[in-house]
């Protein structure tokens, strides 16, 4: 009964957090709770798991080197609930994964399937929504004050496209939710056509995968999309490498009609004036914070040099930007301006965030993760379709270099859930 009910919740955690951050994180605590008193929970013998420990253990560390530093003040502990260490919190939607058992992995898996899909249908509800759908959460226990319009993205056959987010506050959460499951979408696609499913099922496959396309197309969160470039390179050498899936002759004909696709889109936006407004943002054409990102940089790196080994401590980046920025602006006169305007919210590089935050040992024990999650997905002892799935993974730390996306609840959340499926699964291999 107690497992029935831990499975139960588990799944909708996992689904929900398409829907709501604060929905998703209400399952988690109930699915926390019940996943404690589960008996014969499997031993954490993984690199994942050794590597997420050295992770977090350093953070515990720099906690301690800066309370102590700081006199001893509890002023430095309460602030914690508001710094990137609250963020340790979730590092339970890693844990409470590895509750499931071998024969009901397959429901886990289908609870994966199904955040994706609802991802997939709010991001093309959203595409010719004026209005934001997350007011359809919202308003189930808060009064809208406002009508939260999305951004207007054009116009075409008089038919007006916007910016999906979702159910999401903005379109960066929003796509770095879609880099988790594209690769999912492209690579079920495939092998609906390889093993030569019925005509049903491969068109439904195809038509999946060419609308999260377009919904990802439309959100234009470049970072994202980078790091889903990644992701796809890995499955492609997963399939003709490792699986040999794909002959030489395949691989040519697909990259002749990829290249023949980009031709006709080319020519389709040169003769298009709505196509090219649509397409030129992904060029930086237009305003984006490109440039606002190499003065966050040039701001973030003197902290880096000041407190190299332990950082600044968690809660000290407003501040201590700011004193930097101040520093900069003397140097550079003519620069005020744009040190001035650009945000103070975070380093917009995750590497470089967490290097300022809890020194350099951390952002290298954070790159360690993501080696040993790459060795995990191209490892013959899992499940194909399992490491279809957690492909996105390894796009998320290349996306980390254009953006905080550790730093995005919304998205680290969803980030913990697929590394826990991953490391269950490696942990599983071992034991078969």
């Amino acid at each position: 009964m107690l497992y029935r009910a831990y499975v139960s919740l588990l799944t909708l955690s996992i689904i929900s957090c398409a829907f709501s951050v604060s929905l998703s994180q209400l399952f988690l605590s109930i699915t926390l709770f019940l996943y404690l008193f589960l008996p014969g929970k499997p031993k954490m013998n993984s690199a994942i798991f050794v590597s997420l420990v050295m992770f977090y253990a350093w953070q515990c560390t720099d906690v301690l080197y800066h309370f102590g530093r700081g006199g001893f003040a509890i002023e430095s502990l309460k602030q914690l609930s508001k710094s990137e260490f609250k963020d340790i919190l979730l590092l339970s939607a890693f844990f409470v994964v590895h509750g499931i058992k071998q024969e009901d992995q397959k429901r886990l898996h289908r609870s994966f399937q199904i955040f994706g899909y609802v991802i997939l249908v709010t991001g093309l509800l959203a595409s010719f929504s004026s209005i934001r759908l997350a007011r359809l959460v919202s308003d189930l226990y808060q009064t809208s004050q406002t009508w939260p319009y999305q951004h207007h993205y054009g116009s075409l056959a008089s038919i007006d496209y916007y910016v999906p987010i979702g159910l999401m506050n903005t379109h960066l959460t929003f796509g770095g939710l879609i880099s988790f499951v594209y690769p999912f979408f492209l690579f079920q696609f495939f092998e609906a056509w390889k093993k030569n499913q019925n005509k049903m099922q491969i068109f439904a496959k195809g038509f999946s995968f060419f609308a999260i396309t377009l919904v990802y197309f439309l959100n234009n969160a470049r970072s994202a999309m980078i790091g889903t470039l990644l992701s796809i390179a890995i499955g492609l050498y997963i399939l003709i490498f490792i699986e040999k899936a794909v002959s030489q002759k395949i691989v040519k004909r697909t990259l002749i009609s990829i290249s023949i696709f980009f031709l006709l889109l080319a020519a389709l936006t040169y003769t298009s004036p709505s196509l090219q407004k649509a397409i030129k943002p992904l060029f930086g054409s237009e305003k984006h914070t490109d440039s606002g990102r190499t003065f966050i940089w040039d701001s973030s790196l003197p902290l880096i040099q000041e407190n190299f080994t332990f950082g600044i401590g968690p809660g000290n980046y407003p501040r201590e930007i700011e004193r930097s920025r101040k520093q900069r602006e003397l140097e550079h006169p003519n620069l005020a301006y744009f040190y001035e305007v650009t945000q103070r919210g975070h380093s917009h590089n995750d590497y470089f965030h967490l290097a300022v935050i809890f020194g350099i040992p951390a952002a290298i024990f954070y790159f360690c993760i993501g080696i040993q999650i790459v060795r995990s997905v191209l490892s013959t002892q899992i499940d194909l379709s399992i490491r279809y799935m957690c492909l996105g993974l390894v796009g998320f730390f290349l996306s980390g270099l254009l953006q905080c996306y550790f730093q995005d609840d919304e998205v680290l959340i969803v980030f913990f859930y697929f590394l826990g499926y991953l490391n269950l699964s490696v942990i599983q291999a071992k034991e078969t």
